[in-house]
Parts: structure tokens; C-alpha cells; sequence
């Protein structure tokens, strides 16, 4: 770690109470030791010593690096002239008043400069003549130049590329896109296969069993994928008791990890990039909060920086319906929704559960995998699964759940269950309802919600987050887009209040969409 005193202006004793950075090591129960960053013996020997203790199995070293840094944070941050503009020179300038460098210890650290210095001692030892340090400068000034002079004289990227979407099943979609009418026989507006699913079997294995069978199968099947995070280890299980079932068999592969989001799946990220497959777990969505920078700036970004893969899964128990209040209840998968690299699955079944997780850990990018808690356990969502590892469903492929003319009902994880029964209440009454259960939301099946949209003519979309900025809003522009033409009615999203979840039960019910709701809505659009 190099510790230059300074953030971009403000010094180290303004920002820790620690006396060294390597006192932080303590914290993770590894040695850290803290050396002169301008002494290049020192650095060797520190070094050495601490790739000695990782190649002989006894783990990580924190090294910090007390230096300087001698010019400003950026090309537009001048320490040392801050209010006129600098006079560019190779060697070490005064700062002047205005400037943020303290002026003393800016000479201190001039005066350690490595290369000068570092080039006295070895020519006092004889090592290298008065000469030779010209030579030195020289050849790395010019490697540096023709390194520099390479990049500055290749072609910018093609910009005819921009658009093309960065997850796998995304199509090419551009800023502006020519709407032209078009005749009603010019698309086709026959609904997607038919895809009920399993019945629901009361003697069969509920949502939480099948994400268990799920993370077994995965673990069975390729000795790379390990699960992560916080209470899933030991005796425990989990928060739910999930992973219960496994730790006989896979004890040594489920790892407790600490308190501390961001540390799982930086874990996880890591892992994936050398070669393992991690499932790493949130105990809570919620609580990813605190790991949101390793989600979407690291793993999301990776690909599309140098062209890395991670597959890493991140199991994600969210949703409320459970009157677990604010911070156990949350929806966030808008969060992640708009993060170009990121895919989000979100089952509704049993049978989905499971053969989504085979894809999920196949898949070679980061996949964000919500289990939706209150359908755990739900008796009315039970299946009979095979003891056999079904085949991966694919990611970016929804499943129409129910077929109908009159009414498109869009959904995803537990409300496709309200959909369900609200289109066949409908159906009672003659109204045919379609429902459309997304399954992934990234990529998206826009081929089956548009179908959807252009076969019924009318379109509801409900989900339990939050209308405003969600994904349900999102659909809508999709839908409005590109199948204008054959709308009946306008888009009707139905969505949570916004405010946080409500803890007491009462004022829960009110915050999400009820069944009643729904159907109000899918009747007057029905009317419309």
C-alpha cells in the first residue's frame, strides 16, 4: 500500500487515528509492516520477505510504503500553485503558500528522491559509473516515449460499435431509432409458446428446497464452485436453513465469511478471476448496500475494461410480504437493473429455481441471482422435481405462464403468482389474460414482452417495488416504443407506494399491491 500523506488534499491525521496504515492489518489477522517507499533496498527486502511467507503457504503481508507524492492528484490539481499555473521543470519546485503541499515536508521528501539518491549509493559502491545513470535516464525516458507514442498514434475505437448491447442476448439499440408506422400484418403478434410449468404438487419440494437442490447440483457437478458468506457455514446453514442440507457433503466448500458485504464479494470477484466458480450470498438483499461498489464499478465493469470474465453468483433473499420492515424487506433489483454488465434472475417457481441456478453458475458473467423469501416456503408454489440435475434453463428467456387475447399481465419472482390468480378470476368473467413471467430481467426477453403486448393490445405490469424509477416504468417505455401500434389502452404499471417497507403488518398491506388491486387495475383496463 502506498501511503502518499494525502487524499487529493487532505492529509493522513485528518482522516484515520491510526499511527501507521499497517496497524490495519491487525483487523484481518495478517503481519503488516511499514517501510520507506523511497529506499529501494528497503522495498526489495520487505519484498522478498513477504512473497517468501505467501509461496511457503503461511498467507497475506501488508506492506505499506510511507512516500510523498510530488505533484497533484490529477492534471487539473496543482498542490503547489494552486491560483497560477505552473512552470513545468524536472526538478522539485517550491510550493507556494497557496497551495495545499506542506512546504516542509514537501523538501524533506524532495530530497529522498530515489532516483538520485538511490544512484549516489550505488556509484559510492562503485556499482555504476558517473556516467551511467545518464544512460539509465535515457533508456527509460525513450521506452516510455515509444510505449506512449504507440497508444497516442493508434485509431480510436469504431463508434459505429456503441449500442451493441454488452450482455449476452442483448440486441444492437442505438440512441435514436427511426419510428415508422407500420401496418398491422408488418409484425408478428402471435404469443410465445405456451410454458405453465410444473403443476403444483402439494407433496412436492417447495422454493426453498429447489435453490438448495440447486447450489447441491452446482457443487456435485464442478469442484471449482465454493459458497460464500455470512453465517452459511458451520452448523448453520443460513439464515433460512438452506444450505443445512448440503454441509454433511460440502462442509469444507460452504465458508463462513465475516460481517462485511463488500468482503464477500470481493471474494467472489477475485475467486472468479482465477478460475474458481464462487456462489456468494446476501444474507439479505438489503444488505448489499454496503458491498455495491465491488457489484457494480469491479465485477460488472471488468469484461468491458480488459476483457476478463467473472462468473461468480450472488444469491440475493429479497422481497417482502412477510412484515420484516424496511431493512429485510427491500426490492433491489432496480439498483443493478441499469448496470450494463450485470444479469439478474429472478425465479418465480421451484423448477425455475433450480435449473436457473445451473445456468446462473455456468454463465460467465456476474450473475445476481433473487430468491424471493416469501415464496421459501409457500405450500402454494410446491413442485415434484426429478432427483436427477435438470438441464440449465437459459438466461433472457420468459416463459408465458397462461395464454389469453384480451389482456397482457407482465410480472416477475412472487407477484407472477398474483397475476395467475387474478387471469383466472378474469376468466371467470370472460376476460382472457395473458401472463407473462420475465424470469431474468437482464438480459431481457424483449421478444416475449413485445409479442405479448402486440398479441393483447393492452398491458399490466405489476411488481412489488417501488412505481417510481422501477422496472415496471422501464417495460412501459419498451412497450410504448416499439409496439405503438398496437395498443388498445396505455400502459398500466401497478407498483409499491414510495416509501420504505412498513414493519407493521396493516401498513405493509398498504404499501404493496394487493391482489384486489391488481384485478381492479386488470378490469379497467380490460374495459378500457
Amino acid at each position: 500500500m502506498e501511503n502518499n500523506q494525502t487524499a487529493l488534499s487532505t492529509p493522513v491525521a485528518h482522516q484515520s487515528a491510526a499511527r501507521v496504515f499497517a496497524d490495519k492489518a491487525k483487523g484481518y489477522g495478517v503481519p503488516g509492516i511499514t517501510i520507506d517507499g523511497t529506499d529501494p533496498e528497503q522495498v526489495a527486502a520487505a519484498f522478498a520477505w513477504a512473497a517468501e511467507r505467501a509461496r511457503a503457504g503461511r498467507g497475506p503481508t501488508l506492506v505499506e510504503l510511507v512516500t510523498m507524492r510530488m505533484c497533484g492528484h490529477a492534471h487539473h490539481d496543482d498542490m503547489l500553485y494552486l491560483g497560477r499555473d505552473p512552470q513545468p521543470s524536472w526538478s522539485y519546485p517550491a510550493p507556494s503558500e497557496q497551495g495545499y503541499a506542506d512546504a516542509a515536508a514537501y523538501a524533506f521528501w524532495a530530497a529522498r528522491d530515489p532516483i538520485p539518491g538511490y544512484a549516489r549509493r550505488l556509484a559510492a559502491e562503485g556499482t555504476i559509473g558517473e556516467a551511467d545513470l545518464g544512460v539509465l535516464q535515457r533508456e527509460a525516458e525513450a521506452m516510455v516515449e515509444a510505449e506512449a507514442r504507440r497508444v497516442i498514434e493508434a485509431p480510436w475505437p469504431d463508434g459505429g460499435l456503441v449500442g451493441v448491447g454488452v450482455l449476452a442476448g442483448e440486441s444492437p439499440r442505438r440512441h435514436v431509432e427511426v419510428l415508422e408506422k407500420r401496418a398491422a400484418a408488418g409484425l408478428a403478434a402471435a404469443l410465445p409458446p405456451l410454458d405453465p410449468g410444473p403443476p403444483v404438487d402439494p407433496r412436492g419440494r417447495t422454493f426453498l428446497n429447489a435453490v438448495m437442490l440447486g447450489v447441491g447440483d452446482a457443487l456435485r457437478a464442478d469442484p471449482r464452485v465454493f459458497v460464500y458468506g455470512e453465517d452459511v457455514g458451520g452448523r448453520y446453514g443460513n439464515a433460512f436453513l438452506l444450505l443445512r442440507p448440503l454441509l454433511k457433503e460440502f462442509g469444507d466448500r460452504i465458508l463462513n465469511s465475516p460481517l462485511a458485504e463488500g468482503g464477500v464479494l470481493g471474494v467472489c470477484v477475485g475467486a472468479a478471476l482465477m478460475g474458481q466458480r464462487p456462489i456468494g450470498e446476501m444474507q439479505f438483499n438489503d444488505f448489499v448496500a454496503t458491498g455495491f461498489n465491488q457489484l457494480v464499478n469491479n465485477a460488472a465493469k471488468i469484461r468491458y475494461r480488459w476483457g476478463a470474465s467473472v462468473p461468480m453468483v450472488v444469491r440475493m433473499p429479497w422481497g417482502g410480504l412477510r412484515h420484516a420492515g424496511p431493512y429485510h424487506s427491500q426490492n433491489t433489483e432496480p439498483w443493478f437493473y441499469r448496470t450494463p454488465g450485470l444479469k439478474i434472475v429472478t425465479p418465480s417457481t421451484p423448477h425455475d429455481a433450480r435449473a436457473l441456478m445451473a445456468a446462473a453458475v455456468a454463465d460467465p458473467d456476474p450473475v445476481l441471482f433473487y430468491e424471493h423469501i416469501a415464496l421459501y416456503r409457500d405450500p402454494g408454489v410446491k413442485q415434484a422435481l426429478e432427483e436427477a440435475a435438470p438441464a440449465p434453463l437459459p438466461l433472457g428467456r420468459a416463459a408465458l405462464r397462461r395464454a389469453g387475447s384480451d389482456l397482457g399481465i407482465i410480472s416477475y419472482g412472487a407477484y407472477v403468482h398474483v397475476a395467475r390468480r387474478v387471469a383466472e378470476r378474469l376468466a371467470a368473467d370472460g376476460i382472457e389474460a395473458a401472463v407473462l413471467d420475465l424470469r431474468t430481467l437482464a438480459p431481457l426477453d424483449r421478444a416475449a414482452l413485445l409479442a405479448v403486448a402486440r398479441h393483447t393490445g393492452k398491458v399490466l405490469v405489476v411488481h412489488e417495488d417501488s412505481r417510481t424509477g422501477g422496472i415496471g416504468e422501464s417495460l412501459a417505455a419498451v412497450i410504448q416504443e416499439e409496439a405503438f401500434e398496437y395498443l388498445d389502452a396505455p400502459v398500466r404499471v401497478i407498483g409499491g407506494l414510495d416509501t420504505p417497507v412498513p414493519y407493521s403488518p396493516p401498513l405493509e398491506e398498504a404499501f404493496l399491491p394487493s391482489e384486489a388491486q391488481v384485478e381492479a387495475a386488470a378490469r379497467l383496463l380490460a374495459r378500457y
